[in-house]
């Protein structure tokens, strides 16, 4: 069972109190014994919310999908699933997607945000860029089946390429991805005009850059190409009785640097005729750059989130992979390997591509009243900005046979107040919680935790809790941060088997998110721990704050 750490109490010092967007920096007064103690910088994202009027609106940070009529999954669902904020973030190509007019006349309450996610950096990792109007990539596919057609050769021919431009060499470079299938000992050749083989990361031609007529074997394979003009043919040959199935596709990533890409996304380097930026960050004060399913290494994700701060922080749950890859906590776990170094880290909770799923970020806003859509849309940009939001992972609804059903993952269950306490000289002495919404007959229990760089610091089981901070002899915080993570849930699971305080204290986030009645019933789970057998239907709802960091 996990162990709340027994935290060491000090008392608190007389201190002042300087606020400045969010950052308190704590200094001691006049003739205090510990007067050349450093002071406590501490951020809190909620420092400005009002909790008696905020509205907490359902938004998504990594979600494909919304592509009408080209695309199989409508914005319609989205909404259905009580979802109001829209930054789609699709990619073949990597470029914002409005809304479709006719969903927004439908809901004028729809927000929607320019996004987008972008991959094949120099320089791993796939990346997001909330309410940027960056664009990359090329997504024209050729996807076709010779399973049952004996015909060979087949060309095809890729339109509207960039040519090779020695001062942007990253916009012709391309991939083509082929699928082929058959004999072993097959024989295919693939002839390409217009466009050499390249080293992607170079931009430099191979030696055997010619692709006049390349041998290629019978396995997945991809080839980088340098577009040499507007216009890229392909031609395979090979014998029909060999070849059970060819499909291909050309694709285009980023291709340059990941520090001029990021520069790029948040401040435009593209013009307009004018000399506008017509890429980049749509508000000065909104949006920024997630860091998609990413477990480490530390120094490379702290490199990208100090590089500027609107690098904004990792995915902490991604429905492809839950908390980590191969059933780890590893996305988990890193989120409070970075936070431990002091560096700030928003933690986002996405489906990606999935539908009927789970992962939610909810932002905090002001109320609507009789505000613009675009004044709605920069205050939804301004709570990704300053992390004034907290994830959740909804449990599933589901009919008496265990089928999911409408509306899936929503739920009410919700952060009522999140504050820093202080005593009656503004010295910071407690992180206090309250949460609200839970489903009183499917999920009438609470949980609440709080997380610290030491680990579970506090489990309280009831729907408010105060978590007290602890000092140093010179009066200074020693939490580095401290987040919360809350819990509502049934008295039962496994369809009758006690579910206790206990046992929900014993178990880690990973295995909490997995406690279910039924399995299957048409969810898919995640990628890699439902592959074999039907996945575990979600009973639990999940709350996720960001952190209030200290020194």
């Amino acid at each position: 069972m996990m162990r709340p750490r027994q935290v060491r109490r000090n008392s608190a010092i007389l201190v002042t109190l300087f606020v400045y967007s969010g950052l308190v920096f704590t200094r001691p007064t006049a003739g205090q014994e510990h007067a050349s103690a450093a002071p406590n910088r501490i951020m809190n994202p909620y420092e400005n919310v009002d909790w008696s009027s905020v509205e907490h609106l359902h938004s998504f940070s990594h979600q494909h999908g919304g592509r009408v009529p080209d695309y199989d999954v409508n914005p319609e669902l989205f909404w259905e699933m009580g979802f109001r904020h829209f930054p789609f973030s699709n990619y073949y190509p990597s470029k914002p997607q409005p809304l479709p007019e006719k969903f927004r006349a439908q809901h004028p309450d729809a927000l929607w945000a320019p996004n987008a996610e972008h991959h094949s950096a120099h320089g791993p990792g796939h990346f997001n860029t909330l309410d940027s109007y960056y664009a990359t990539g090329h997504g024209e596919s050729a996807k076709t089946s010779y399973r049952n057609n004996r015909t060979s050769p087949v060309a095809y021919a890729f339109e509207n390429l960039n040519p090779y431009d020695d001062k942007k060499p990253w916009l012709s470079i391309y991939r083509l991805d082929m699928f082929i299938s058959g004999k072993a000992d097959a024989a295919m050749t693939l002839a390409v005009a217009g466009a050499r083989e390249v080293d992607p990361a170079t931009y430099e031609l191979t030696p055997d850059s010619d692709l006049q007529k390349r041998s290629i074997p019978v396995n997945t394979r991809r080839i980088y190409l340098r577009a040499e003009s507007g216009r890229m043919q392909v031609r395979f040959d090979f014998n029909p009785e060999e070849i059970t199935d060819l499909r291909f596709v050309l694709r285009q990533g980023v291709h340059r640097p990941w520090r001029d890409a990021y520069k790029a996304a948040l401040d435009g380097t593209m013009q307009d005729g004018q000399g506008h930026p017509i890429e980049g960050l749509r508000f000065r004060d909104g949006g920024g750059i997630t860091l998609n399913h990413t477990g480490g290494p530390l120094e490379a994700t702290l490199e990208k989130l100090a590089f500027d701060p609107r690098v904004l922080g990792i995915e902490v749950w991604n429905q492809h992979l839950a908390f980590g890859r191969k059933g780890t906590l590893a996305f988990y776990n890193h989120w409070d390997e970075v936070l431990s170094t002091g560096q700030r880290c928003f933690g986002f909770f996405v489906r990606d591509h999935f539908v009927y799923a789970r992962g939610r970020n909810i932002l905090l806003v002001p109320e609507s009243g009789e505000l613009s859509r675009e004044a709605r849309e920069h205050n939804a940009a301004r709570a990704y900005r300053n992390g004034t939001f907290y994830g959740l992972l909804g449990a599933l609804a589901t009919d008496g046979q265990g089928r999911k059903t409408p509306p899936y993952d929503y739920s009410s269950f919700r952060f009522a107040r999140i504050a820093l306490e202080k005593d009656k000289t503004g010295n910071p002495t407690a992180v206090t919680v309250a949460v609200a919404g839970a489903d009183q007959t499917k999920r009438p229990r609470v949980q609440v935790r709080f997380i610290t760089d030491q680990g579970v610091a506090l489990i309280e089981n009831q729907p408010q809790a105060a978590y007290t901070l602890s000092r140093d002899p010179a009066g200074r915080i020693l939490e580095k941060y401290v987040r919360i993570e809350a819990f509502a849930y049934p008295a039962t699971h496994c369809q009758g088997q006690p579910l206790t305080a206990e046992t929900m204290a014993s178990m880690n986030v990973l295995e909490i998110s997995r406690l279910h009645d039924f399995r299957g019933g048409g969810y898919s789970g995640t990628v890699d721990s439902d592959k074999r057998e039907p996945a575990p239907i979600p009973i639990v709802d999940m709350l996720f704050s960001q952190a209030v960091m200290f020194n």
